[in-house]
C-alpha cells in the first residue's frame, strides 16, 4: 500500500459489504480490471469452444460474449447458487455447469474446448497438478489455456507488506478486547496463496502444456478494493482464524476503515497472467 491523499474521485471503503464468498470483490471495478486485461489472451474468431472454468456469476462469462458473440460458451463453478446468478445474467447465451478445475474431465468428452479460460481463481484449486491434468483432457490439441493471478507468492509489494501486518495485527487486538475465539490455525486459507511464478511454470511444464507464456503486471487499487478483499473467505478466515467469516470480514474492513482515515492510501499488487497450448 502506498500512502496517498484522495483528491476528487474520493470513493468511500463503505460502499462494500461483507460476504462469506466473492461477490464483494467481483464487483469492484479494480479488481474487474485485472480479469479484462486476461481477456486479451483468448483467440477472438471463428466461434471457438471456450470453457470459462471458476465462473462464478458470469461476469467474465460475459464479457468473453461481448467480445465473440459467436463463441459457443460453457461456464463451470462448484457453487450453484453462483450459478443461478449466472444463468440469470446470459440466459441462453451460454451454458453452466456445476464442477470445479479437477471434475472437467467426468464432466465433458475429450477434445471439446479450443479455450480454456481461468479468470484469477486458479490460486483456490487445491491439486493443481490434478487440474492442469483434466483440463489437458478436455482441450483439442493445440487448445489454448489463459490463467491469471493476483493472489500468488509475490503479489504484494515489499512497501505494502508493513501495511497488510498493521490491518491483520489490530484487527486481532480487537478481536481479542471483544472476546473474540482466535485460534492459531488458518485452515481457511488456501494452499494455492503460496505458490510462486516458478511453481505454475513448473506446473505447467509437468502437465505438458507448451508454449508457456508470461506476463505480470502492476496495478494500483484503492481502498474499495482492500475492503472487497477482506470480505472474502480466503482473506478473513486467514487474518482471523476461528472467527466467523462474517464477523471477521466486518472486524477487517472495520480496522481498514480506520487505518484509512489516519493515512489514505493505494495498493500496489502484481498479478501474473499465463497462456499454454496443449501439444
Amino acid at each position: 500500500m502506498n500512502a496517498r491523499t484522495e483528491t476528487g474521485s474520493s470513493r468511500s471503503t463503505g460502499d462494500t459489504e461483507p460476504s462469506t464468498d466473492y461477490a464483494a470483490l467481483r464487483r469492484d471495478p479494480e479488481y474487474a480490471e485485472l480479469n479484462r486485461a486476461l481477456l486479451d489472451l483468448v483467440p477472438v474468431g471463428s466461434g471457438p469452444a471456450v470453457l470459462d472454468l471458476g465462473c462464478g456469476d458470469g461476469a467474465v462469462s460475459e464479457q468473453l460474449l461481448l467480445r465473440d458473440p459467436a463463441m459457443s460458451l460453457v461456464g463451470a463453478d462448484p457453487e450453484p447458487d453462483l450459478l443461478h446468478a449466472a444463468r440469470a445474467r446470459l440466459g441462453d447465451r451460454a451454458r453452466f455447469v456445476v464442477g470445479d478445475a479437477s471434475s472437467v474431465s467426468r464432466l465433458f468428452p475429450p477434445d471439446t474446448f479450443d479455450t480454456v479460460v481461468l479468470a484469477n481463481c486458479v490460486h483456490l484449486v487445491p491439486d493443481l497438478d490434478e487440474a492442469l491434468a483434466a483440463i489437458g483432457q478436455v482441450l483439442v490439441g493445440g487448445g489454448r489455456l489463459v490463467f491469471n493471478s493476483a493472489f500468488y507468492s509475490g503479489a504484494e509489494t515489499a512497501a505494502d507488506l508493513p501495511l497488510y501486518a498493521d490491518l491483520v495485527g489490530t484487527a486481532r487486538g480487537v478481536a481479542r478486547t471483544r472476546g473474540l475465539p482466535l485460534t492459531r490455525s488458518a485452515a481457511g486459507r488456501p494452499s494455492g496463496l503460496r505458490r510462486s511464478v516458478g511453481d505454475y511454470q513448473a506446473a505447467l511444464a509437468a502437465g505438458g502444456f507448451t508454449e508457456v507464456i508470461t506476463t505480470e503486471r502492476t496495478f494500483t487499487l484503492g481502498p474499495r478494493f482492500l475492503a472487497a478483499l477482506c470480505s472474502t473467505p480466503m482473506f478473513a478466515a486467514a487474518a482471523l482464524p476461528g472467527i466467523d467469516r462474517h464477523t471477521a470480514a466486518e472486524l477487517l474492513t472495520e480496522t481498514m476503515e480506520k487505518q484509512y482515515e489516519r493515512a489514505p492510501f493505494t495498493i500496489t499488487r502484481h498479478c501474473v497472467y499465463f497462456s499454454a497450448l496443449r501439444p
